[in-house]
């Protein structure tokens, strides 16, 4: 048995335009010859009779839908020409389609009356008409289980039953024939006429449930490497745009990429206001709050009453010419002067004197009182400073380095004078008095050992450059000559 147009009415084939099956409605669907379904999403046409012809000269540049024609010409035509063309391809298939099914049914038919013959010695004036009945009763329940479909019922009673009558033709009409190859030819036209008359039914009811709303309209073709392979989570949500929504290619990834962004930005937004709530209040009351608002919703408020203007504004003043300029100058001036306090003075060595000083004789006290009022030995006379003190550059060996940490000391002067870079910050001087004088003037109140450890000096080659109202040790007098070339000693003031 084959299987042929049903019985219900052919929507596609009687009617003279495919546009006709949604009329008034942006959204048509026709069924091509090959048995898909197609559809189409656009606005209604501006003309009045719905075709180019009668849109005037001017309509094939107004309408931005545009396309190369089919014919490979130069011309190009507008979405109606389109549609009028493909109103005409479908016309031409429902015809070759019913052709098809009168010359299946034929052949059915003959085969399986001649394997009635042949088979069951049946006389042919007889298996004609039976044969007819069983072709017609096949049909009959095809077209029954079509209608109820397109009503909204499953009809799995009558689906079951016309794949019972086609299975059973198409089984006949192998086993009736001896020649097995005339009959699974008479077979497998039995079984093509069926499964073309089930995806043409099929198109028909896809198209009535799109037009009516109950399926989404056809998506957009997207590229499979350019989409499907590079970008797949944006492609699917794309196709469900386009579904949903009804819009094109390119429309539906744009707003699937916005979506998709959106969403991320509103999950971390919600994500910090659940973490702010939960240092705000007890656990229990931040459960409740969490639970009770829509932290999505609260993101999407923040995100639409969020103060571009004011924060470009904060960002313009931070990002002006003059505010980088002098940002950059400090920073500069704060870096040089760290590396000024963290630097290692190694000066070298003087070139050695030809001629020693003179030797002075040891200062000795007149009277057993001053004796007294002075316990220590006097200072060394080559150890007491001259009138060159300030132009000669100390030694190697004088600066000496806290014990402990082998780093050098943070408050050594730096190797190149750091008070010539005119930062405004002077590094430590070079010689003792120098040094002396700048440390108290950093701080007045520091200790004589603290200050001795800075200089690099010893604490009695400290004592000599502390001014006469700095606190000393206990032993040592405030002030006392110095000692002449000729050997006398100066008096105690």
């Amino acid at each position: 048995m084959t299987a042929h147009r049903s019985g219900a009415p052919d929507t596609a084939a009687n009617t003279s335009d495919p546009l006709a099956l949604n009329p008034g409605n942006s959204t048509h669907a026709v069924a091509d010859g090959s048995g898909r379904s197609t559809s189409h999403a656009r606005p209604a046409p501006a003309t009045s009779g719905g075709s180019a012809s009668t849109a005037g000269p001017g309509a094939s540049e107004a309408d931005p839908h545009t396309t190369p024609s089919r014919r490979g010409t130069t011309a190009v035509t507008t979405r109606d020409a389109v549609d009028a063309d493909l109103a005409a391809a479908v016309r031409r298939t429902a015809l070759m389609r019913q052709t098809f099914y009168v010359l299946v049914l034929l052949v059915a038919l003959v085969g399986q009356v001649t394997g009635s013959v042949h088979t069951l010695d049946i006389p042919p004036l007889i298996a004609i008409p039976a044969v007819a009945a069983l072709e017609l009763g096949g049909v009959v329940v095809m077209a029954n289980a079509d209608v109820r479909r397109r009503l909204g019922e499953h009809a799995l009673a009558s689906r079951i039953l016309s794949a019972a009558i086609a299975a059973a033709a198409v089984t006949f009409n192998w086993i009736a024939h001896p020649d097995h190859l005339v009959g699974g030819f008479y077979a497998a036209m039995s079984a093509l006429g069926y499964l073309v008359w089930l995806m043409h039914t099929g198109n028909q009811r896809r198209d009535r449930l799109r037009a009516t709303g109950s399926l989404p309209p056809t998506p957009p073709a997207y590229e499979l490497f350019g989409h499907w392979i590079r970008h797949p989570a944006i492609t699917i949500r794309a196709r469900s745009i386009a579904k949903a929504d009804g819009l094109g290619l390119y429309d539906s990834l744009k707003a699937a990429r916005t979506a998709i962004t959106r969403e991320h930005r509103h999950q971390a937004i919600a994500t910090v206001l659940r973490r702010k709530i939960r240092k705000a209040v007890d656990p229990a009351t931040a459960d409740i709050a969490i639970h009770l608002y829509d932290l999505d919703e609260i993101a999407k408020r923040l995100t639409a009453s969020a103060d571009y203007a004011g924060l470009t504004t904060l960002l313009a003043a931070d990002l002006a010419p003059e505010t980088i300029t002098t940002t950059r100058h400090a920073n500069r001036r704060h870096w040089r002067w760290c590396r000024c306090e963290k630097a290692v003075v190694t000066p070298t060595a003087p070139a050695p004197a030809l001629t020693q000083p003179p030797v002075l004789a040891p200062f000795t006290p007149a009277t057993p009182d001053a004796a007294d009022h002075e316990p220590n030995p006097s200072p060394d006379p080559q150890a007491l400073p001259s009138s060159n003190d300030a132009a000669s550059p100390p030694t190697a060996a004088s600066f000496k380095r806290p014990t402990g940490a082998g780093k050098a000391d943070p408050y050594e002067p730096e190797e190149s004078g750091g008070a010539s870079r005119g930062d405004g910050k002077t590094a430590a001087p070079m010689n003792t008095a120098e040094a002396v004088a700048f440390w108290l003037r950093k701080e007045p109140d520091l200790a004589p050992e603290i200050l001795a450890e800075r200089v690099g000096k010893s604490l009695r080659s400290v004592y000599r450059y502390l001014p006469a109202d700095y606190p000393r040790r206990p032993g040592i007098a405030r002030g006392r000559t110095r000692r002449t070339g000729s050997g006398h000693t100066g008096q105690l003031s």
